[in-house]
């Protein structure tokens, strides 16, 4: 294989030299590097520019002819790291030869991960890598050593400054410990957003025209203050089935969909999280029902949550505990499928402008999933409210629908003018 050339070498230095000045800066190292995809940490960024002062003339900055001596003598160090690897010595890297040789320096890692990080290098996806391909990038990381190129951690596997999820871990949790605390936060929350929640479902089965917040705050103070908990003890009583379904049908469903454990898409993440909440929201929907009636029931209609569940199966029959749950459940795929596309993409962003290696709070974290979650809770609004009104449906003075598609079109005619206003 032919050296760098001198105009490749000053390719790679025009791209760094943001400022054209002739002169590279640690500040334009970091600009350039970003601006051609590689986004290093601080302490990458150190070792490179360390690495590259080598070279400078005490001015603290590269010029072209310093910047092609680190390129000369960087191609070097990375020859040597690639014939140690090449152990058939044919110029081209396996799957089996890199494996052997992170193996050699502690680093672990399985052949798909590899295959999949290779990649990133292998331009004509051949499966293997010539000391071009393996040069091209490996030339700008900090240090040219096998270790220092593959590193490896509990929940990613790096090249240089890539890092790329290994898998969806599974919780180092017992499925004990992993349901009381989802039980108790799920009290928690449920219990303190309940009045809130009071309003939305009286505002979503409501067939008045011009009701608002406050309209519906001032109906159900009346009833006292303690109304704007009713129907919560049934949400609060579904958590622990409704936690234990998911937990164990996502991970059910997970490995029947999931192709390659160690490089979950994600359609498939999304279909098997679609297939769990599905699943969970069948098992415990009688309880939804539930708990929207004792809501918007009139005072003594319903004796409490066995009593409402009784009465509903006498009066109405068997699958009246199932009303709403089409529109529920299909509901689940645009509610997941915005949330988790919103999530990804906020949270790529955030690695994109600070770096894979600097993780975000817990306040960015939380600030990310209400926003993802707020948006996917728009989209699938409108299936929730079909969904309410299915659900009070049997109520004294409430309108008995069809179906989903009933409900549309009798809330059309109720919202929209049937005549033109002048």
């Amino acid at each position: 294989t032919e050296g760098l050339t001198d105009g490749e070498i000053r390719r790679v230095f025009d791209a760094l030299d943001v400022d054209k000045s002739e002169q590279i800066t640690r500040v334009e190292l970091g600009d350039g590097l970003r601006a051609i995809g590689l986004r290093p940490n601080e302490a990458a960024m150190s070792e490179l520019w360390e690495a590259m002062m080598a070279q400078d003339s005490g001015d603290g900055a590269l010029s072209f002819q310093e910047f092609r001596s680190f390129c000369r003598d960087r191609e070097s160090e990375l020859r040597a790291t690639f014939d140690s690897m090449d152990l058939d010595q044919d110029g081209k890297l396996s799957v089996e030869e890199v494996g052997r040789a992170l193996r050699r320096y502690g680093v672990e890692a399985t052949p798909s991960t590899i295959t999949r990080n290779m990649s990133l290098l292998d331009p004509n996806k051949d499966g293997v890598l010539t000391f071009d391909e393996f040069r091209r990038l490996s030339l700008l990381l900090p240090n040219a050593e096998v270790e220092k190129l593959f590193s490896s951690s509990e929940e990613q596997f790096n090249y240089g400054y890539y890092s790329i999820p290994k898998s969806d871990t599974k919780s180092q949790h017992s499925a004990g410990t992993v349901f009381c605390s989802g039980g108790m936060a799920g009290l928690i929350s449920r219990t303190v957003t309940a009045p809130a929640d009071r309003i939305k479902v009286t505002m979503q089965a409501s067939t008045e025209q011009g009701t608002t917040v406050g309209s519906t705050i001032r109906q159900i103070v009346k009833q006292g203050p303690l109304s704007f908990w009713k129907g919560n003890g049934a949400n609060v009583v579904k958590i622990i089935p409704e936690s234990g379904v998911k937990f164990f049908a996502n991970d059910f469903f997970r490995e029947q969909i999931v192709s390659d454990k160690e490089n979950v898409m994600a359609h498939e993440r999304l279909l098997a999280g679609s297939c769990a909440g599905v699943t969970a929201q069948t098992l415990i929907y009688p309880m939804e029902v539930v708990k929207t009636r004792l809501a918007l029931a009139p005072e003594g209609l319903y004796s409490g949550i066995a009593g409402c569940a009784r009465k509903v199966v006498r009066d109405e029959g068997f699958l009246s505990l199932y009303k709403g749950l089409g529109a529920s459940n299909v509901g689940i795929i645009p509610y997941a499928g915005v949330d988790l596309a919103v999530y990804g993409t906020l949270k790529a962003r955030w690695r994109e402008e600070n770096g894979p290696d600097r993780p975000p709070e817990w306040y960015h974290m939380l600030l990310m999933g209400a926003t993802s979650s707020f948006v996917g809770q728009v989209c699938a609004y409108p299936l929730q409210l079909i969904r309410t009104r299915l659900q009070s449906a049997g109520l004294p003075g409430r309108k008995q629908y069809t179906g989903m598609g009933h409900v549309a079109v009798s809330y059309t005619h109720l919202t929209l003018p049937t005549k033109r206003i002048v």
